[in-house]
């Protein structure tokens, strides 16, 4: 998630570098559930010199420690919970651009974590945060406990290419809490400590971490429904898992995601989508050449290579290949919200059309796309988290009624 439309730009920009721009609407994202401040978010990006990831990460960190700072000095619990909250996404932030062994990303997660888990705590927010047996590592899970008694169903979710637990409480977790479910946030291979500390890329069988998440949750309740939310290329591993993982009731894909080679493709010039697969030597020197000059792309081409676990963009591709929906799209069995931008930068919305209706086992199907007149036409409704969410629960509960 780091572009930003045509449309978007029209509005007050934040930044002259646009994946800067797009980043700093993410960070204010999370202000409906405390994960953020205008004021406090355009005070960083202000500071930031154009382009440059090092000014980036020095601005977002000093606002994070100062934020931090002020959290440990106050005496107001909610106040201090809340400041912590903001801490902790400004942190998350400051580390997005770092490059992938630079060793200051892992004190800004583990900050990041630290003041998260310490901001619930100070709010009363109930979350467990585990360690999981996964392999031949340890997946992280956060359980947030309804405050319900008679609360039984649970939205286990997780992120896609760059987002973390801690971001998805403010994307939906809260707001899950708010009408009454549980949640479970998870990390997957690709993901927070199982790629920071164990080294473990993605995987395209995302049924396995998936299975292992919703294991997980004996440990912590009784569950009824379960509803799979998926965030971002979330989507697309969310779809696949629940291809061969038949205990998920929903899904909700937020927003869709089609194969990541697919939207690799979309991102270049016509000419030459039909030559990526082959990726011949000029066109990776003409791929690299243009990242020398567009921070977007210089920064998403690091970060797949880290988190896809190859060193070479002819091996990116091949790995990216193994994600494709077309192969099993027909064996899911839950009910399926498909969520599209208007905006959307990353692929084709008629991808998202053309899945839902290859859903020829679901229970039910529906597709919302979001238009750019509503505010949440940008990938994942970047900044209209309030509006996703009428569309999500409704839904949930409208399937709910009709019993499934």
């Amino acid at each position: 998630m780091t572009h930003i439309s045509e449309s978007d730009m029209r509005s007050t920009v934040l930044s002259r570098t646009p994946t800067f721009h797009f980043e700093a609407v993410r960070a204010l994202w999370s202000s409906p559930y405390n994960g953020a401040d205008y004021g406090e978010v355009v005070s960083a990006v202000s500071r930031v010199r154009p382009g440059d990831f090092e000014s980036w990460h020095r601005q977002w960190a000093h606002l994070a420690m100062a934020t931090w700072g002020r959290a440990d000095r106050l005496g107001d619990p909610v106040s201090r919970g809340k400041a912590l909250l903001r801490a902790s996404n400004y942190m998350r932030t400051a580390e997005f651009y770092l490059a992938p062994a630079d060793p200051r990303r892992v004190d800004c997660a583990s900050r990041s974590r630290t003041w998260f888990d310490s901001g619930l705590a100070a709010l009363g927010v109930a979350a467990t945060r585990s360690r999981v047996p996964y392999e031949d590592a340890e997946m992280e899970t956060i359980f947030l406990r309804s405050s319900r008694p008679d609360a039984r169903d649970v939205l286990v979710v997780h992120g896609g290419f760059d987002s973390t637990p801690e971001e998805l409480y403010f994307v939906i977790g809260a707001g899950a809490l708010e009408r009454g479910f549980h949640v479970l946030l998870y990390e997957g291979p690709g993901q927070g400590n199982l790629l920071r500390e164990f080294g473990m890329p993605f995987t395209s069988r995302w049924e396995r971490p998936a299975a292992t998440a919703i294991d997980s949750l004996r440990r912590h309740c009784d569950p009824g429904a379960i509803v799979g939310v998926g965030v971002s290329f979330g989507g697309h591993l969310l779809a696949r898992a629940a291809a061969m993982e038949k205990r998920y009731d929903a899904i909700v894909l937020l927003d869709y995601f089609p194969g990541m080679l697919r939207a690799f493709a979309h991102k270049m010039p016509r000419l030459l989508r039909g030559r990526i697969g082959a990726m011949p030597a000029w066109l990776q020197f003409l791929i690299k050449l243009n990242a020398r000059f567009d921070a977007e792309l210089r920064w998403a081409l690091g970060n797949a290579l880290w988190t896809f676990g190859v060193s070479t963009l002819p091996a990116l591709v091949a790995e990216m290949g193994r994600y494709d929906d077309r192969a099993w799209a027909d064996a899911i069995e839950a009910d399926v919200l498909v969520l599209l931008g208007e905006d959307e930068h990353f692929f084709d919305n008629r991808l998202g059309y053309d899945f839902a209706r290859r859903l020829t086992g679901a229970r039910s199907v529906r597709v919302h796309e979001f238009p750019g007149a509503e505010g949440g036409a940008l990938h994942c409704q970047n900044g209209a988290v309030h509006l996703a969410h009428e569309v999500i629960f409704d839904w949930l509960s409208t399937v709910k009624e009709a019993g499934r």
